[in-house]
């Protein structure tokens, strides 16, 4: 990675950390008509696909790592990293797309039947999960680290989870078609 773009992250992740305004997420995210969707997880769980699916119908903001940022009107789900910064990876990104955070979504590849939405509210689950794709403080920023903290309980508190059981061979309107089920 070139010195210029690491040092831009760690800027990025200092700024937000230190005051408390965000997190960076290893996760896909789409926005249609200003709500936002983030499909979070560790790698091959289908983040960057359903992103792909989707990308007909809804805007991907990134299909690789957003920020989301606190607000007194929600949590807004940006990017701020650009193609050039991938260094020969190809990922969606735009970089003028930005909504409203209205749901996490844990992508899990379904096989024998359709698509659907699982709501989940263990509180634990949904912290295990996120400590896989939240990225943590820098290092030699370990006092930041109570910030970080306090952040994913915030975020956990802000808005519903789910588990996106996901069929491969589902239609993106039948994706597009659960994703709007939980602003309705």
């Amino acid at each position: 990675m070139k010195l210029s773009i690491k040092s831009r992250r760690e800027s990025v992740l200092r700024s937000l950390y230190s005051s408390q305004n965000g997190l960076v997420v290893h996760c896909s995210a789409v926005e249609e008509m200003g709500d936002s969707f983030i499909f979070a997880g560790i790698a091959d769980a289908g983040k960057s696909t359903l992103a792909n699916k989707l990308s007909g119908i809804m805007t991907v903001i990134n299909d690789d790592m957003n920020i989301l940022e606190f607000s007194d009107t929600g949590i807004k789900v940006s990017t701020y990293f650009t193609q050039s910064e991938n260094q020969g990876f190809h990922y969606l990104i735009n970089e003028s797309a930005t909504g409203i955070l209205k749901a996490v979504l844990f992508p899990v590849k379904e096989t024998g039947k359709d698509s659907f939405l699982e709501l989940l509210t263990d509180k634990g689950f949904i912290w295990k999960n996120l400590l896989t794709c939240v990225a943590p403080p820098i290092a030699g920023e370990d006092h930041l680290f109570p910030n970080f903290l306090l952040m994913i309980d915030r975020l956990i508190d802000a808005v519903p989870f789910y588990s996106v059981h996901h069929n491969l061979k589902d239609p993106p309107d039948r994706i597009a078609y659960l994703l709007r089920s939980i602003t309705q």
